[in-house]
């Protein structure tokens, strides 16, 4: 197993995070569902009723596995060994869930999403927050970048593309990564105990992200909406 998987595996495991992710996108996600890079499925396995239909992509073969063997049962989720290249249907909402940092040409994927939007149609992202915080552990992971929200407020001013919701998160995550790359905390060993310590403190950290109205964070999410008159 790579140590991205590894990783990814305690991610997928921090059910505070992820329940505080699924508290953020709930609201806009629409009928027909496109999730690039879903990991496990955590996510989208909240969506999994006859009135979702949807597609999971991913560029991992063993990860594809997993997505079938845990899906197997349920007709209305289609998995796909590739990447966003290979579909060309319309989509009402379009999720990536701390992958875009991954991908080296992130504004060429996301043209390609908007593309595949339906009218009034969602884009859906989660990303690392603050470049200045970029560390050993998001090169060990494959970041390529952080992002701060003038990234996706320019992007979608030159997309004439709308902006639903734009904050910080992960108030508490935001410190502790702070510290660690001021004390230049390193190991990877360390890495997995520090995401289950922070998972653990997740709670905390969605009270001070409402208290200081998610003017900082350790993560950032973005949701853009396509607006019927704009072409490609």
């Amino acid at each position: 197993m790579s140590y991205l998987n590894h990783v990814l595996k305690y991610f997928d495991l921090a059910k505070n995070y992820r329940s505080y992710q699924l508290d953020l996108i709930k609201d806009y996600i629409g009928k027909k569902i496109l999730e690039i890079g879903p990991g496990n499925g955590e996510i989208i396995e909240n969506f999994q009723d006859e009135k979702h239909e949807i597609t999971l992509i991913d560029n991992d073969s063993e990860m594809c596995k997993v997505l079938k063997e845990k899906f197997k049962k349920n007709k209305n989720i289609k998995i796909l060994n590739s990447d966003i290249n290979s579909v060309n249907e319309k989509y009402n909402s379009i999720l990536y869930m701390d992958v875009i940092e991954h991908i080296e040409n992130d504004i060429d994927e996301l043209d390609r999403a908007c593309n595949l939007l339906s009218d009034f149609g969602r884009l859906i992202i989660i990303v690392p927050a603050f470049n200045f915080l970029f560390s050993d552990f998001d090169k060990d992971v494959g970041h390529y970048r952080r992002y701060y929200k003038k990234d996706f407020l320019n992007y979608a001013k030159n997309k004439n593309l709308k902006i639903l919701s734009l904050k910080y998160f992960d108030s508490l995550g935001f410190f502790i990564l702070s510290l660690s790359k001021f004390l230049n905390f390193k190991g990877r060993n360390n890495a997995v105990i520090g995401i289950k310590v922070w998972n653990m403190l997740m709670p905390l950290s969605r009270l001070i992200d409402k208290l200081f109205f998610h003017q900082f964070g350790k993560s950032l999410i973005c949701v853009i909406e396509k607006n019927a008159e704009r072409t490609s």
